[in-house]
C-alpha cells in the first residue's frame, strides 16, 4: 500500500479498510452467504494478514528510517520540533489524531517514552542497530 507509512487514519477507518479487505478475501474465495469462514482462519487460507498491522508495521518501518537518516534532514528536525513542543498547551477541544501521537501510541506499546530530546537520542540509539529495530515490530 503506497505511502501508508504517513497515514494518520483513525481506528475506525482502519477497521473499516480491514472489512473491506476481508470481504474482498472472501469474494476471492468464492466465500457467499450461507458458507461461513472465521476471520482468523480466512487469513490464514489466503497467507495474509490484515491491512492494519500492515500499516503499523510500515509507519514503525518509516520512524526507524527517519531515525537513521540524518539529524539535520527535514524528517528528523520536524520530529525534534514535534518532541519539543509536546510540553506546550494544546488547543480546547478533543485532541486530533495525526501521525506524531500515533507514533507516541506505538512506542508506548512498546514500553518506549518519547517526552524529551534525551528519549530521542535513545530511540535514534535504538534504531541504528537494524536487526534490533526489526525485531520490537509487534506481530
Amino acid at each position: 500500500m503506497y505511502n501508508s507509512s504517513c497515514w494518520a487514519a483513525p481506528k475506525s477507518v482502519l477497521e473499516k479498510l480491514d472489512i473491506a479487505h476481508r470481504r474482498h478475501l472472501r469474494s476471492i474465495l468464492n466465500y457467499k452467504y450461507p458458507h461461513r469462514i472465521s476471520n482468523k482462519i480466512l487469513y490464514k487460507r489466503c497467507n495474509a494478514e490484515p491491512l492494519s498491522v500492515r500499516v503499523a508495521h510500515s509507519r514503525w518501518r518509516m520512524l526507524g528510517h527517519v531515525l537513521r537518516g540524518p539529524t539535520d534532514g527535514p524528517a528528523y528536525s520536524s520530529l525534534i520540533f514535534a518532541v519539543n513542543t509536546l510540553q506546550l498547551q494544546g488547543r480546547r477541544g478533543r485532541p486530533q489524531s495525526n501521525l506524531f501521537s500515533l507514533i507516541l501510541q506505538d512506542l508506548s506499546v512498546r514500553k518506549f517514552s518519547l517526552n524529551d530530546l534525551n528519549d530521542l537520542k535513545y530511540l535514534t540509539l535504538i534504531a541504528q542497530d537494524r536487526a534490533h529495530w526489526r525485531s520490537l515490530q509487534i506481530v
